[in-house]
């Protein structure tokens, strides 16, 4: 997931629904194993994140720090919030962005850019604001947010996240960026993302659309919070957020190194899986596969046209065996964001410098998971919103 940024010059815009793949492609079977290149596995152990994981950190220099929020609603329409302090650039500088993407191709949204001078925390670093545009107040009884974001007078969303449970990090929450890649910073193989989760929220409050304000009601929402020190060390990244309003949801978070690599390719990727509001498995052998591809003539990128992601684990209380599968055709694309063309110039100079060509896709897919717990097979409806990024050309 990238966040050190993304923009859009225009507030609100219709978009014609354009995908590189259509429903006329045929799908094809799911790879089997050893076929494709699998995680380097690491310890799925659970822990509680601490207060001072959570706080901001505001790291001084190529980094990025992001809180998001994002909003799965019932009739199909997909919403994030994302706060983001970046020191990438020769100056710090803080990026908002919020999107709402609705079922019949429209779309509302921006990336603005502030100076770090309009950045404040409270709360002992637990809370932020910027320039009276975007609120996040840290609340330690429910241990969720209450987030406010004025776009423009007739954008604004006004919403409170509660979690079903407190939020966590897999192991100490850092991975670092490993494997050979040269082609992307020059040698410099340092470079980590520490990142902690709460999967599963319900939202509330007041969103405001086109001068029309509604409540939000049986709202699904997941929060993550990440640092990323010298991003630049990860080539590309799949994320998948899966919800549905029976308690369930699903998680994928996933870097995957340089190919440039005599090593070869390093694969890191973390997840978990939640049912009836609970988190039942943590798990590290997860995969978001790119079964089928097409070309990006624009950015000469195979973006996905069809996936398969998995899970892979055990149950936190009995140790059971867990898979969670899901095979889809990607027809739902959200968004194409050429990175470097919508950055400001000089903090687009700076990156430049460092990667070759960020390119960022999203889809938002109704879908059917599988699960297995031990012998015992079922299925999940809901809707995942599905980010594969970019960052370095092989």
């Amino acid at each position: 997931m990238l966040s050190w940024g993304k923009k859009s010059s225009a507030t609100t815009e219709a978009l014609k629904k354009t995908p590189l793949g259509t429903t006329t492609d045929q799908r094809i079977p799911d790879p089997q194993p050893g076929t494709y290149l699998a995680a380097d596995i690491i310890p799925a152990v659970k822990n509680l994140a601490t207060l001072d994981d959570l706080k901001w950190k505001l790291v001084s220099a190529n980094a990025t720090e992001s809180m998001t929020f994002q909003m799965s609603f019932q009739d199909g329409t997909f919403a994030f919030m994302q706060m983001v302090y970046s020191t990438m650039g020769l100056s710090p500088n803080v990026m908002l962005t919020c999107k709402i993407y609705k079922p019949d191709g429209t779309k509302h949204g921006k990336t603005i850019n502030h100076s770090a001078s309009s950045f404040k925390t409270g709360d002992a670093g637990m809370s932020a604001s910027c320039d009276d545009q975007m609120r996040i107040t840290y609340n330690p009884t429910t241990t969720g947010y209450a987030v406010s974001f004025k776009l423009s007078p007739d954008i604004a969303l006004d919403v409170e996240f509660t979690p079903t449970e407190p939020a966590f990090k897999i192991g100490d929450g850092t991975l670092s960026f490993s494997g050979n890649i040269q082609r992307c910073i020059g040698g410099n193989t340092n470079g980590s993302v520490s990142a902690q989760f709460l999967p599963k929220n319900k939202v509330t409050g007041t969103i405001m659309i086109d001068g029309v304000a509604k409540k939000a009601c049986g709202v699904e929402g997941l929060i993550h919070h990440a640092i990323q020190i010298k991003p630049q060390g990860a080539a590309k990244w799949n994320f998948v957020n899966f919800q549905n309003n029976k308690g369930d949801a699903l998680m994928l978070y996933e870097f995957e190194s340089s190919r440039k690599s005599a090593d070869g390719l390093f694969i890191a990727s973390q997840g978990c899986i939640v049912c009836n509001g609970r988190i039942i498995a943590v798990t590290t052998n997860n995969r978001a596969v790119h079964v089928k591809s097409q070309t990006d003539k624009i950015s000469g990128y195979a973006v996905p046209t069809q996936m398969y992601i998995y899970w892979m684990g055990k149950t936190l209380d009995s140790q059971e065996d867990v898979k969670v599968e899901i095979s889809i055709m990607l027809t739902n694309q959200l968004d194409t964001i050429d990175v470097l063309a919508e950055l400001p110039y000089l903090l687009r100079k700076f990156i430049q410098t460092f990667i070759t060509a960020p390119f960022l896709y999203s889809w938002n897919e109704k879908i059917t998971a599988k699960i297995t717990i031990g012998d015992q097979v079922s299925e999940i409806d809901g809707t995942a919103f599905i980010e594969s990024s970019f960052l370095c050309k092989d």
